[in-house]
């Protein structure tokens, strides 16, 4: 896979707001595209750090508003296309596993494995059930392959849902080295482009990183993993509020040289 199928690099300073997990919270990111709007100057650029899905009450409306918002940034600022970035979090992960679980060698295992972290939110706003898709996979291959049919058919019930996971990309980086923009982890000395499922599933040591490890003055993620929490550290930023789990939807907007400039956490 080619770099601009793989993470988005941003050419030259500006400014970059980043959007931290939503986890299905659709009012909570509506409050803060609100805000947002008021905010955004020209030649602003956005990152949703991905997570949009999973946990909480409204997955479905969670994605319309992202694609809402994202086609008002477009027609009122004059903001180009490549310039929003969404960003492939670990409920997107799974939901792109999901739809390829007849592939797994015990699907049932990993289903259940999913259904426990946040997966069982995005099956119910599809409208889709839980139950059916174990049933699916106890019964073997064909009745899962048929069943994941039957999920991205629902999925194509929804103008501009299909398209955007099938666009969504692994990091968002600012070609002079001043930011990076993950999901949730970043494995240290290791290059961008060999990360691997670190994006989604790493992050442990993520507060501790240094440009050294990464590469990049100021890493951001937008989830951690059972350490929820918005924290501005030097040289790693964690903008995870705990939407969808009792808490708030977190962005910040970060300067040409990394720093950090407003937050919003609502």
């Amino acid at each position: 896979m080619g770099q601009p199928e793989v993470w988005r690099t941003f050419e030259g300073p500006g400014r970059i707001w980043v959007v931290g997990a939503i986890h299905g919270e659709a009012e909570r990111l509506r409050n803060v595209h609100d805000e947002l709007s008021r905010r955004f100057q020209p030649k602003d650029r956005i990152v949703y750090a991905g997570d949009i899905m999973g946990y909480g009450p409204d997955v479905v409306g969670a994605l319309n508003e992202l694609l809402l918002f994202r086609r008002a940034l477009m027609a009122r600022h004059d903001v180009e296309p490549d310039d929003i970035v969404i960003l492939r979090g670990a409920q997107e992960e799974m939901w792109r596993k999901l739809l390829q679980l007849h592939f797994a060698p015990d699907p049932v295992s990993v289903l259940e494995w999913m259904l426990g972290r946040g997966l069982q939110a995005s099956l119910k706003a599809y409208g889709l059930s839980s139950r059916e898709a174990t049933n699916a996979a106890r019964e073997g291959r064909t009745a899962l392959s048929r069943w994941a049919g039957h999920a991205a058919d629902i999925v194509d019930d929804h103008d501009g849902h299909r398209a955007l996971m099938s666009h969504l990309k692994h990091a968002a980086v600012v070609d002079d080295g001043s930011l990076l923009v993950v999901n949730a982890g970043f494995d240290r000395g290791v290059a961008l482009d060999k990360q691997l499922d670190s994006f989604w599933w790493g992050g442990g040591d993520f507060d501790t990183l240094t440009p050294e490890a990464t590469g990049y003055r100021v890493a951001v993620r937008g989830a951690a993993h059972g350490q929820a929490g918005v924290r501005f550290g030097r040289h790693a930023v964690t903008l995870d509020g705990g939407s969808g789990r009792g808490g708030s939807v977190c962005a910040a907007l970060f300067g040409p040289d990394g720093n950090t400039i407003q937050v919003i956490e609502l």
